[in-house]
């Protein structure tokens, strides 16, 4: 058996009040057609943090924040005898930065509210409810306060 692992992040930002999550369609191999958030896999002896934030700027363009050090992890299997564990973190970004996609890998992006996110992704749509319920158990400014 194979294990394989990838680290990413549920990544949202604030718009006159309103909660955003950052979502990418992809367009590489297994992936492809398939809308989620940034991630990919760990290299060398990089941390799960350090392989988030690489995998994020190559893919976005985009420098993120972590929100703490809570993480939520999707265990499955992409194919036979392969077992992939994809560990999110929660992220947010500053001031309104241009996205860059890589277009090796990612056709387009969107910003989508709670309910439009969850209607549109096609796998980990727990892992977005469960970093969603954990802003009714905080204020968003103590979310905003852990940066």
């Amino acid at each position: 058996m194979t294990k394989e692992k990838s680290c990413g992040a549920v990544i949202y930002r604030t718009v006159n009040g309103q909660r955003q999550y950052f979502l990418l369609l992809n367009k590489k191999n297994d992936a492809k057609g398939h809308w989620g958030f940034p991630k990919g896999h760990v290299e060398g002896t990089e941390n799960e943090f350090e392989t988030a934030s690489r995998e994020i700027l190559e893919e976005t363009g985009m420098l993120v924040v972590f929100c703490g050090t809570d993480r939520m992890v999707s265990h499955y299997s992409p194919k036979p005898r392969v077992e992939k564990d994809a560990v999110y973190f929660l992220a947010t970004v500053r001031n309104n930065q241009t996205v860059k996609l890589q277009k090796e890998e990612v056709a387009e992006y969107r910003w989508c509210n709670f309910s439009d996110a969850v209607n549109l992704l096609t796998f980990d749509k727990d892992i977005l409810q469960k970093f969603e319920r954990s802003f009714s158990h905080k204020s968003e400014n103590d979310v905003d306060n852990e940066k």
